[in-house]
């Protein structure tokens, strides 16, 4: 007989997730992933002057907030055709880039970190019974490092307020470049904290991953997913044309430049659906229909190709050709895979961010002579710590007329489509043996991988 698990809320992440799984004889049959945390934000962009999008959509999200600005950025620039300058184009990547390396350390040491190791916080001991297998003397060192990255977090923010002004919700990037240079002295403080983090990824991050993998190897088997995997253009290099990371899909047939005309909005499985008869293009409009049959979250779901596709550092590894994760192959598709490739990238990040410093013009251009469109459409994307963003944006009269805007929740938890497909992480929920109903940290450690 089927047994109903269900798991709400998984905490830890940006949204609250509600997980739904069904099992017969212990393994996972089916599954649900979805949130309940109501997002229509992008109702309140409407009308609104089109440089507005750029300060307030920073608040999608709280840790994936400089992808929205600069998702909204590229997109008004895009109406408008302008190119920025260098020294715009090496900020934007160095926030970015700063902004991954903190997604990429909070996501391991404070959303998958406590699924492995007992933490204590005061008097209480986090998950004493849990499925535990790194010996005691190197659990201590993971859970001290763990309060460490904490340090190492608050020092990336600092970073970013001197290159952007302040962190959260940045002010420096705007439409067609930047709004100051940084200074010898800025960029003497930039150099020094990156080697104190650098440090730390390449000592105790490094170590620390390698030790869950040594305890853990059954997790290079777990929560695979089914391989297809995308990309925006992401760390534009001073070549026009060039990306650290292209924007390329991944599909059972090999790889493909990205068509950003082929993103369309999945709503069969959320509590949203097409106000304009069943229109699914990034344009919409969409709206709520909380009572619908079918409906089990409030994630407007994105489809590439009428596809569903993984987003996020795996993604971005394999799809750049990073040795390390091109070199694990299948294994790449896996739990620990992801781990490793957010560490992958964390070091790539560290190098490229020191290049692009070295780069870098004090006195150089600010911003392209432009003018704010007043009429047109266009898409911005980004990637972020969790995966791509997606802004559509259209213009008129000067003032934005429609607005919607996908993230990483859009692709890795897109409900389940028409045609019965789902989202990369009910995929690889499927299919897992689940040891013990009332603790199944099989089911939170593949969730926590994405």
């Amino acid at each position: 007989m089927a047994e109903l698990l269900v798991i709400h809320p998984l905490n830890r992440g940006i949204r609250p997730i509600r997980l739904e799984v069904e099992t017969e004889s212990r393994k996972i049959t089916s599954a649900k992933a979805g949130t309940t945390f109501y997002w229509d934000f992008e109702k309140t962009l409407q009308g609104k002057d089109p440089l507005d999008a750029i300060q307030l959509t920073q608040r999608c999200s709280g840790i994936d907030f400089i992808s929205h600005a600069v998702a909204a950025v590229r997109a008004l620039e895009g109406i408008a055709g302008v190119s920025v300058p260098p020294n715009a184009r090496l900020i934007r990547n160095i926030l970015l880039a700063l902004d991954m390396i903190y997604g990429n350390l909070a996501h391991f040491y404070q959303n998958a970190v406590p699924d492995y190791i007992p933490l204590k916080t005061g008097p209480a001991v986090h998950g004493q019974d849990g499925d535990f297998r790194v010996p005691p003397t190197v659990a201590e060192r993971i859970a001290a490092n763990a309060w460490q990255a904490l340090e190492m977090r608050s020092l990336i923010h600092s970073m970013t307020g001197v290159v952007a002004g302040k962190a959260p919700h940045i002010c420096n990037v705007v439409f067609s470049g930047i709004t100051r240079n940084l200074n010898i002295a800025d960029i003497l403080k930039l150099k020094s904290n990156l080697g104190e983090v650098g440090r730390f990824v390449f000592n105790g991050y490094t170590r620390d991953l390698e030790d869950l993998e040594k305890a853990y190897p059954d997790y290079f088997d777990l929560g695979k997913g089914d391989g297809r995997l995308l990309t925006v253009n992401e760390f534009p290099a001073n070549k026009p044309g060039e990306f650290m990371i292209p924007g390329s899909v991944k599909t059972g047939t090999g790889n493909l430049v990205l068509d950003t005309g082929l993103i369309t909005v999945a709503c069969a499985g959320s509590w949203f659906e097409a106000a304009d008869s069943g229109n699914t293009t990034l344009a919409g409009p969409f709206k709520t229909s909380p009572d619908k049959p079918g409906g089990y979250s409030w994630v407007k779901g994105a489809l590439y190709d009428k596809k569903t596709f993984e987003v996020g550092a795996l993604a971005r590894m394999l799809l750049s050709g990073n040795s390390v994760t091109t070199g694990m192959g299948a294994r790449a598709f896996s739990v620990m895979g992801r781990f490793r490739a957010r560490l992958e990238e964390t070091k790539a990040l560290l190098e490229k961010i020191s290049a692009w410093i070295e780069e870098y013009e004090p006195d150089g251009q600010l911003t392209a002579e432009s003018e704010v469109p007043e009429e047109g459409l266009a898409i911005g994307a980004a990637e972020a710590s969790q995966g791509s963003v997606i802004h559509y944006v259209s213009l008129s009269d000067g003032r934005i007329e429609l607005y919607n805007a996908l993230d990483s929740f859009s692709w890795n938890l897109c409900p389940q489509t028409a045609d019965n497909n789902r989202g990369p992480m009910e995929q690889s929920l499927i299919g897992l043996t689940v040891a013990n109903p009332e603790s199944p940290v099989e089911v939170l450690r593949a969730a926590r991988s994405f």
